[in-house]
């Protein structure tokens, strides 16, 4: 079985991971959109493009999409990601060019083509799926289904005290993909912290003789550096990866409907997904409602990561 998708990501290192994963475990990528966020847009379409090529999907359509969030200025993640996004690897770039139309509209004029059937994954700002809706705003309903990676419900966030990257960088576009009335899973921190690799994984990437492994494992060092001076261990967190298997395989996931915002103001707490967890307050029952997402509250961790290791044939 195959899942048609649309892939939106701004592609860095786990954005790579997660489009390895996707192409081992049977997402049909219709096409792919990019926008700003691990590093520029350009950059990040590039990056896209090599690694479809990389992973034989040479025909999956790439269109670029916006350059900057709606309400602030642009900030990328080169610290994280390396220079080029990938790693400081230097792989060599597809020699492909990039499809015509702007990617918000791209989504729009496949949605309408194909009603009901899309799975929409963002793992990056949301930007472009903000920029989308406000384009087509029966979108919620030509879509089947949103998962998005992004949001730190009840913990501490990764770029500030409270907010989470993807988040973050762009509020006004994430409030309008939670205030559309569509089934939206956004994989937060709350549980892609337990995606953490231990060092037995690692080793199973490093010392495999598969191409994938090797690929992996070379866009993978600098991550590990990064996440090594940040949690004291040499690791890293599958954030992405773990979105990518929650699309094309929902039952991996425990949920929890929530209301939630994103917090707006110019204050240190700007960015942050607040998710009501009160249990004194009647909890939501219907998916498809402005103001409601869902939470993943529990993961089987340890077929993911199973599944995450053969992805990368290791």
């Amino acid at each position: 079985m195959t899942t048609p998708l649309i892939l939106d990501c701004d592609t860095g290192i786990d954005d790579a991971l997660a489009i390895l994963y996707g192409a081992y475990h049977g997402a049909d990528f219709r096409l792919c959109t990019v926008t700003h966020g691990n590093v520029p847009v350009e950059r990040g379409t590039r990056n896209t493009l090599t690694l479809l090529d990389a992973v034989g999907l040479t025909d999956v359509p790439v269109h670029q999409g916006a350059a900057r969030p709606f309400a602030q200025e642009l900030h990328t993640a080169e610290f994280v990601h390396g220079d080029d996004g990938l790693g400081n690897s230097h792989l060599p770039e597809s020699t492909r060019q990039i499809s015509g139309t702007l990617a918000a509209a791209e989504i729009v004029a496949q949605a309408r083509l194909h009603p009901g059937e899309l799975v929409l994954l963002a793992i990056g700002p949301m930007t472009n799926i903000g920029l989308a809706l406000l384009l087509e705003p029966q979108l919620p309903q030509l879509i089947k289904r949103v998962v998005v990676m992004g949001g730190a419900v009840g913990v501490e966030g990764n770029i500030s005290p409270t907010a989470e990257a993807n988040v973050w960088h762009d509020p006004e576009a994430a409030q309008l993909v939670v205030d559309a009335e569509w089934d939206v899973v956004f994989v937060g921190l709350e549980i892609t912290l337990a995606t953490v690799l231990s060092s037995e994984a690692l080793a199973r990437i490093e010392n495999s003789t598969d191409k994938r492994a090797k690929f992996a494992w070379k866009i993978m060092a600098h991550y590990l550096d990064f996440h090594e001076k940040t949690m004291g261990v040499r690791t890293c967190v599958l954030h992405d990866p773990l979105a990518m298997a929650l699309a094309l395989d929902p039952e991996l996931g425990g949920y929890r409907l929530v209301n939630a915002y994103v917090e707006l103001g110019q204050g240190p707490s700007r960015g942050a997904l607040v998710g009501d967890l009160r249990k004194t307050r009647p909890a939501p029952t219907d998916a498809r409602t402005k103001g409601v997402i869902r939470i993943v509250e529990s993961i089987d961790s340890e077929t993911f990561h199973e599944k995450f290791l053969e992805a990368l044939g290791a």
